[in-house]
């Protein structure tokens, strides 16, 4: 996997802006030679201080696009879906990106590289925060998880919350939200060298005993904020019993360098005859000190859990949770 060389970085970046500055982004430029850059490499590039100068977003969009590998890569995002392939993450994520200059992308943690022993997967967590005038408005907090195998980005999901995104504005912003797509209905494989999560099946207060007594919180796009071993506890044997028969289904091997953990996964309600019904895809992320979880967030879209056929498929796997159920555990 290597660690990233500054100087090799800084030429490449260097190198990078001064041929695309000031041409128009070709959406059907494919690159089909990789960089010469390892995971670190292609991570610090693509964080590279000068691609956040004003008027360069498009050169680190073409950038992006340019290291996902040209046939067998997937771009997956939570409201567009799965783009496979440089050329579809290319003609979606320049325009697309480029539309929505005013949505700034604010780190929440350091990012972390791990050695997977294939090439390196990253993780990084971020705030979506729009900027318009003096105002910043929070929006959905993220995850994006990349994998990196022969000098290539083959892998990149970024999940979220697109709930805020389908809430029309007040009358009286004065504005029209643009319609957005219907959630995706992607087909994720399982890995099938990873055990599945059977929720009925878990000690959840074994799974409370390793948080941190007093400094941690557990971040969930439904609940909001728990924090403190003894909330988290009362409030996983609370509801967890409530959702039924459902399994987390791993799309990736559990990875975790002793502080940082991350799972990827999709959650499936199982069926009275056996079948399983996708629910919604999520990924896990859990940061330990001394050994006990201080943070523990699980990224997922809230989209697809409100469609009646999820609903459907939710009530007849045995989910007995409710609006008071939410409503006693959320936070403000």
């Amino acid at each position: 996997m290597g660690t990233s060389d500054d100087a090799l970085v800084d030429r490449f970046v260097e190198q990078y802006v001064a041929t695309m500055e000031g041409v128009e982004p070709d959406l059907d430029r494919l690159i089909t030679e990789p960089s010469g850059l390892d995971a670190a490499g292609m991570l610090a590039a693509i964080g590279h201080p000068s691609l956040s100068v004003p008027g360069r977003q498009p050169i680190a969009l073409q950038l992006i696009a340019d290291f996902m590998a040209p046939e067998g890569s997937i771009y997956f995002d939570a409201i567009y879906g799965a783009m496979p392939g440089q050329l579809a993450t290319r003609r979606w994520l320049v325009p697309t990106m480029a539309s929505i200059d005013f949505i700034q992308f604010v780190p929440q943690a350091p990012h972390v590289l791990f050695d997977d022993g294939l090439g390196g997967t990253s993780l990084d967590e971020w705030q979506m925060v729009a900027v318009i005038g003096d105002e910043r408005m929070p929006l959905s907090r993220g995850v994006s998880v990349r994998r990196y195998r022969d000098g290539w980005i083959t892998w990149a999901c970024d999940v979220y919350d697109t709930g805020v995104f389908r809430v029309p504005p007040p009358p009286e912003a004065g504005v029209e939200a643009a319609p957005i797509p219907d959630w995706p209905r992607t087909a994720w494989q399982p890995d099938p060298s990873v055990p599945e999560t059977r929720v009925r099946d878990v000690d959840w207060d074994a799974v409370a005993a390793e948080f941190h007594p007093s400094e941690s919180v557990y971040r969930d796009p439904i609940f909001g904020e728990v924090r403190g071993r003894d909330a988290i506890r009362s409030w996983l044997a609370d509801v967890m019993p409530k959702a039924g028969d459902v399994v987390f289904e791993p799309l990736g091997p559990l990875l975790d360098d002793g502080t940082t953990s991350v799972q990827e996964w999709q959650q499936m309600a199982v069926q009275p005859d056996g079948s399983r019904v996708f629910m919604t895809r999520g990924t896990s992320v859990r940061r330990r000190r001394d050994g006990l979880v201080v943070e523990a967030t699980d990224y997922f879209d809230t989209a697809s859990l409100f469609d009646p056929d999820v609903v459907a498929a939710s009530l007849a796997a045995g989910s007995t949770m409710t609006a008071d159920d939410v409503a006693r555990h959320r936070s403000v």
